[in-house]
């Protein structure tokens, strides 16, 4: 199966990203990684999120890894993966954006990897983007 890429543009160019979501072993929170694919293999291109469990957040909510992080950030929003958040963590010297991520939008491209987090944390399906059924429509 062929996983699905979103555009990512930065200083070197373009790249196609593959996201695989999951969570850090310290904490659980939410972990979202950025993958190319080379030579028909994964290749790790950069963390999206980056942990700093001592803070207290929801489990859509990440903060956002430092490295390329304005890059990161636009491309959040451009492909609305989810809504940047005033806050801030603060780890030595860094500062990090904190994102409420749209899990509905992160299943789109790692579905399995959004199932697992979702069962590790109790977190229902979300019925939004169900499609309803006609009044006239009946159960098979």
């Amino acid at each position: 199966m062929k996983e699905k890429t979103l555009g990512y543009d930065w200083e070197f160019g373009h790249e196609e990203i593959i996201l695989k979501v999951g969570d850090y072993y310290y904490g659980h929170e939410l972990a979202i990684l950025m993958y190319t694919k080379e030579d028909g293999e994964l290749d790790l291109f950069s963390d999206l999120t980056v942990n700093l469990s001592y803070y207290s957040l929801e489990p859509n909510e990440a903060f956002i890894s430092g490295d390329l992080s304005n890059d990161k950030l636009k491309f959040i929003r451009q492909h609305k993966l989810g809504k940047v958040l005033p806050e801030r963590g603060q780890s030595g010297y860094c500062t990090y954006a904190k994102v409420a991520f749209d899990l509905d939008r992160l299943a789109e491209f790692d579905k399995e990897g959004v199932e697992r987090f979702r069962e590790k944390h109790g977190i229902e399906v979300s019925t939004k983007n169900v499609p309803k059924k006609k009044k006239n429509e009946r159960e098979r």
